[in-house]
């Protein structure tokens, strides 16, 4: 309920209320009250309804899950490209009734179904199955790898470009869509690996890494490296690393970018080698083969970065 200022429409029902007086306080009736919810004008006073049935002229209320549009939203889904159909579709619903709740004839009921086929026949091309299938793929690993809906939907515009340049024929469809999600990662500097999500999407990791120079090369896209600091956390909080040693890792990394150490080396391995040296300075119990295994690096790898970092920075 909302106690403001009289608007419009409640000037009007106080003036067309004036000529009765307030059980309460003998006076006109007011301050009104307008409660939303119920759609009613009613004096503080006293309580008396005043009017009913009123109108929302407010905003639409904003939702940002699928249980809120339901309840909250009168006109469904945002339009977004991770959908087939953008969220624009129409839906002939299957219900044999008319506005009124009342039943409708055999005839109509007849027109109705041939209009429900049509529609969903005028739908399925070879496109909109292709979409419907890289969707539904993209949306189950993005529940697994806990990606934003705002890399999602650039995955989707990259895949929609790849379609749309028929790049997609004589490939599979997961490589594809799983390809394009990596390149909006690495877009977004969302600290995922080509192997978390070949993991996710049950894919090669071979078969990804093809797919990906496929639609580098093809859409000329300009991939920037990952930051090795976005991938501190993640390898620390998989090997159990104390917060202590994470923070270690982190100063160990830009000391190294200071001295130019990180110059064209693989971020991800900077990251697991600086987790690896924090944790034997503050004596943590990590070892190469725990920290090789939570960031898809070899220990080899590991064990060679470690001694150039040990040697450029002075670390014991």
């Amino acid at each position: 309920m909302i106690v403001n200022s009289k608007t419009p429409k409640q000037e009007f029902v106080f003036q067309s209320k004036t000529g009765e007086k307030c059980p309460s306080s003998g006076n006109s009736h007011g301050p009104l009250v307008t409660d939303s919810i119920r759609g009613e004008i009613l004096c503080a006073a006293c309580g008396l309804v005043l009017a009913d049935k009123v109108e929302d002229s407010g905003p639409e209320q904003r939702s940002f899950t699928m249980e809120e549009y339901s309840q909250n939203s009168r006109t469904g889904l945002a339009s977004t490209l991770s959908i087939h159909d953008k969220g624009l579709s129409t839906v002939i619903g299957s219900a044999d009734r008319d506005a009124a709740g009342n039943s409708i004839s055999s005839y109509m009921k007849y027109a109705f179904n041939r209009l429900r086929t049509w529609d969903s026949r005028s739908k399925v091309n070879s496109s909109e199955r292709n979409l419907r299938s890289a969707f539904a793929l993209m949306e189950s690993v993005q529940s697994k790898l806990e990606i934003s809906d705002t890399v999602i939907e650039r995955a989707a515009y990259i895949y929609r470009k790849a379609l749309t340049k028929n790049i997609i024929r004589g490939r599979t469809i997961s490589g594809m869509i799983l390809a394009a999600l990596y390149v909006a990662c690495r877009e977004s500097n969302v600290p995922r690996t080509l192997q978390d999500i070949a993991m996710a999407g049950n894919v090669s990791f071979k078969d990804l890494s093809r797919h990906y120079r496929v639609l580098v090369k093809s859409l000329e896209l300009q991939v920037g490296s990952f930051n090795a600091l976005e991938f501190v956390s993640k390898i620390g909080t998989m090997v159990g690393l104390s917060e202590k040693s994470k923070r270690g890792a982190l100063d160990i990394l830009h000391r190294a970018h200071e001295k130019g150490i990180t110059d064209g080396k693989n971020p991800i391995s900077l990251a697991a080698t600086s987790v690896f040296l924090s944790g034997v300075i503050n004596e943590e119990k990590v070892t190469q083969k725990s920290i090789a295994k939570a960031s898809g690096v070899s220990s080899v790898t590991i064990r060679n970065q470690a001694k150039i970092l040990k040697k450029q920075l002075g670390l014991e």
